[in-house]
């Protein structure tokens, strides 16, 4: 199932200074004519071999492993929910980063809120011990589903990403004004804010007004393997990438 399975990484950047601060792991497929597709059909195999374990493993070694080669970046890794909720998984994931000699520090786990709902207690439980082991979490896709400012007084999370559907609406009154309420609340409570989907120079401008901290998008760079990651970071990364 895996032979074919790789990361490629699309860059997080700050808004204070357009600077190269993290990367965000994105499963893809690579075809037997060395085509890149997305990761569909992985997921689609995936679920009819019930095999979510061992690909939630891979996942978070590459990127483990990716955290090693860029020591200077943050790597964003998502993880499922059931997986999260395994009260084993803090130690297990400690031991991993430790057997590869990498830095707690730098690994970011992104998790869907609506996978954390049912038991906010145990999330809660979950996060404090990750955190407590020097790595991060942040709620991904906030602004869909179940999402609510009071998840940000409960939940011990070091950031938030704004999903692309809230991004879209920048501009606009009422997605402007739930941008700038998160945004302030998330501050007061020393959160970090990431805004996806970032593709136009009006919005990393109204963002930046509004309090976000971070961006990604294609507006900055795609999803790329890591020769791009690597090329980019020796070049300095200019202060805006052209799409690619």
């Amino acid at each position: 199932m895996l032979k074919n399975a790789r990361l490629f990484f699309q860059p997080q950047i700050a808004a204070a200074d357009n600077s190269f601060v993290g990367i965000e792991c994105l499963l893809r497929e690579t075809l037997p004519d060395g085509r890149v597709e997305g990761p569909s059909r992985l997921l689609s195999e995936v679920a009819r071999t019930d095999n979510y374990d061992t690909l939630d493993w891979w996942v978070l070694e590459e990127g483990i492993l990716a955290s090693k080669r860029w020591p200077q970046l943050s790597v964003a890794i998502n993880v499922s929910a059931s997986q999260f909720m395994d009260p084993d998984f803090p130690e297990k994931l400690e031991n991993l980063v430790n057997r590869h000699g990498a830095s707690a520090a730098q690994i970011d786990l992104e998790i869907l809120e609506g996978g954390l709902i049912q038991n906010i207690d145990r999330a809660v439980q979950t996060m404090n011990a990750l955190r407590a082991k020097g790595i991060k979490v942040s709620l991904d896709d906030f602004g869909t589903g179940y999402s609510s400012l009071n998840y940000l007084q409960k939940l011990p999370i070091d950031k938030l990403k704004l999903d692309k559907t809230i991004v879209d609406g920048v501009g606009q009154l009422k997605p402007t004004a739930v941008i700038q309420a998160v945004c302030a609340l998330a501050r007061a409570l020393g959160i970090k804010v990431l805004a996806e989907g970032v593709e136009r120079a009006e919005q990393v401008t109204l963002l930046r007004t509004l309090g976000c901290h971070q961006y990604q998008g294609f507006y900055f760079s795609r999803a790329v393997d890591t020769d791009r990651i690597d090329e980019l970071l020796a070049c300095g990364w200019p202060s805006r990438q052209s799409p690619t």
